[in-house]
């Protein structure tokens, strides 16, 4: 019998799985950013997005030291990074009204593009394929780095920086999955593909 979810997410193997409970509490987290910016409170909400945002480098390397990285874990995390990534928008929109009408192409590619892309992988290998690309990787630091660069430098220009490097991320993703690629863990798009 397969355990609940919810016991999957905290525990595997039968033992707590303290990186499960970290990447959990960056979703968690989103609802009191919200919150905070809601009643005009930005800064605490900028520093607890940053206490949220360095969750994705913690849970992994917990998963990797204790020797329990899993095919679960690796999901879960995966899971909670698109909500994360999506609350990204709703925080912008808060902290920065009228950003919206100001930069409407690059809201659409940082948040549609990925959308627009499970899509794209979906109809043509029939799942999602979420590719560990260099340009992945860079352009999701630059995704949960942007809100804090933006309000450092108290400028917009990062928001279509970022929008450039997510496009361009998806773009090589569709191409390797047209060349016939399914190795979720290639480097970039034009990474060999096996030998048939």
């Amino acid at each position: 019998m397969t355990a609940p979810l919810w016991r999957r997410m905290l525990a595997e193997g039968g033992a707590l799985k303290l990186a499960n409970l970290v990447t959990l509490s960056r979703g968690l987290l989103v609802l009191p950013i919200f919150a905070m910016l809601a009643a005009g409170q930005g800064l605490a909400a900028l520093l607890l997005y940053g206490l949220a945002a360095a969750t994705d480098l913690v849970d992994g390397w917990l998963a990797r030291r204790s020797g329990r990285a899993s095919a679960f874990g690796a999901q879960l995390d995966a899971a909670v990074d698109n909500v994360f990534s999506l609350a990204i928008l709703g925080f912008l929109l808060l902290a920065y009204p009228g950003i919206a009408e100001r930069h409407p192409l690059a809201l659409a590619v940082l948040f549609g593009g990925p959308l627009l892309y499970l899509a794209a992988s979906w109809l043509l290998r029939r799942r999602f394929l979420m590719f560990h690309f260099w340009s992945a990787k860079a352009g999701a630091v630059l995704l949960f780095c942007l809100w804090p660069l933006m309000a450092l430098s108290g400028s917009e220009a990062w928001l279509p920086a970022a929008a450039i490097l997510v496009a361009f991320s998806r773009l090589e993703q569709i191409l390797y999955i047209l060349r016939g690629g399914q190795d979720l863990d290639a480097t970039h798009g034009l990474s060999p593909l096996p030998s048939r």
